[in-house]
């Protein structure tokens, strides 16, 4: 067991030295090395050969052509799992692969559709780290762009008030991602039709119409995780009829 351990993590650490390599990528795109890499992010125990092979899934999904590859072997399940941990560098690669993915239609459609992801973003959000709260503001805004099916998944996780605290508090970044998110929402909400339109102005609706406006940003929070904890159970018990695609 010891030697297929130790098997395991060189040819992890292996296929990562190759992943570097531009001209290498593709290669190793069309061989077994995926389904190897993303077998080790799902069942490996061994932390380092994990971040090993999730590295190299980075360094791979760099190269468009890998990306059916990537969906096939199943690598948003294995992404999924790994942000569920409370390493930060482990949940900030494993959001960049998604970006990396979602370049492609098809990819931002399993994306989508794959159950508990968009959660997941959207936990990382409210409670991550600076960093990490960038990396996710930014994914969504990749998913949501043009597909109001998504936005609608994401507005149903109660992101406004996360996002709202990391326009204020973010990262450059994060600030300037969390801010095109909430223009996007409140765009697509203007472009609904009149009878939601006529609807009565509710919270939820003013608060997303004082977070798009960055010229009047909201007060700091002294607790901005407490804050958005609090204001997601808010807004997760109210209707939500008034943002319906």
């Amino acid at each position: 067991m010891v030697a297929t351990s130790s098997a395991i993590s060189a040819a992890t650490a292996l296929y990562l030295n190759l992943s570097c390599l531009e001209e290498a990528k593709p290669i190793i795109g069309s061989g077994e090395a995926i389904p190897f890499l993303v077998g080790v992010l799902q069942r490996e125990t061994d932390t380092q050969c994990k971040l090993d092979a999730l590295h190299a899934l980075f360094n791979i999904s760099s190269n468009p052509t890998n990306t059916p590859h990537l969906l096939s072997a199943g690598i948003l399940d294995g992404l999924k799992t790994l942000m569920s941990y409370t390493d930060d560098h482990t949940t900030e690669k494993c959001i960049a692969v998604l970006i990396n993915l979602s370049l492609s239609k098809s990819a931002r459609d399993e994306i989508v559709s794959s159950p508990g992801l968009i959660s997941s973003l959207a936990t990382v959000l409210d409670v991550g780290e600076p960093l990490e709260q960038e990396q996710a503001a930014a994914c969504m805004l990749i998913l949501c762009n043009g597909n109001e099916k998504c936005s609608q998944m994401v507005l149903q996780e109660g992101v406004i008030p996360s996002l709202v605290s990391v326009s204020v508090n973010g990262t450059m970044r994060g600030k300037q991602k969390a801010q095109k998110l909430l223009m996007l929402f409140r765009e697509q909400r203007q472009r609904e039709p009149s009878p939601v339109q006529t609807q009565p102005r509710t919270e939820n609706t003013e608060i997303l119409d004082m977070a798009s406006e960055d010229s009047k940003p909201l007060c700091k929070s002294t607790s901005r995780k407490k804050l958005g904890k609090a204001w997601n159970f808010l807004w997760k018990t109210k209707s939500f009829s008034v943002y319906q695609c």
